[in-house]
């Protein structure tokens, strides 16, 4: 197993094409140069630029809040589930979470993780 060299997400304003990334999600850093950082993202590895993503030494614990575009479409167009707007992203499974109202935590409910809410910082 690669050594974890740290954990990073996509800036909300970086414009990454064809790349499955999801808003908000950490992925683990599996190698990182001088101009190019590599993800894993679901057993396949991709380089990104180091100014397109958030760098964090450790996993963050924290859910994150995505705040969509009016332009961008909804990740789960085609299906019955609306995001909405704002939505939550799990930091263990990457799972989005619609939220009603502004809770201080949320529950996972695909790994089940429970943590606080980063409404400082946004994905």
């Amino acid at each position: 197993m690669t050594d974890i060299q740290g954990w990073a997400r996509v800036w909300p304003a970086a414009k990454i094409e064809g790349k499955p990334l999801r808003r908000g999600a950490w992925y683990r850093i599996v190698s990182a140069g001088r101009s190019k950082v590599v993800l894993e993202v679901r057993n396949t590895r991709y380089a990104l630029p180091h100014d397109a993503v958030e760098v964090r030494r450790t996993r963050p614990d924290r859910f994150t809040v995505v705040y969509r575009p009016l332009n961008a479409p909804n990740p789960h167009e085609g299906t019955k589930k609306d995001l909405g707007r704002m939505y939550a992203v799990c930091p263990e499974s990457g799972t989005r979470i619609k939220l009603f109202g502004r809770p201080d935590e949320l529950l996972c409910p695909v790994c089940g993780h429970r943590g606080e809410i980063a409404w400082w910082e946004t994905g």
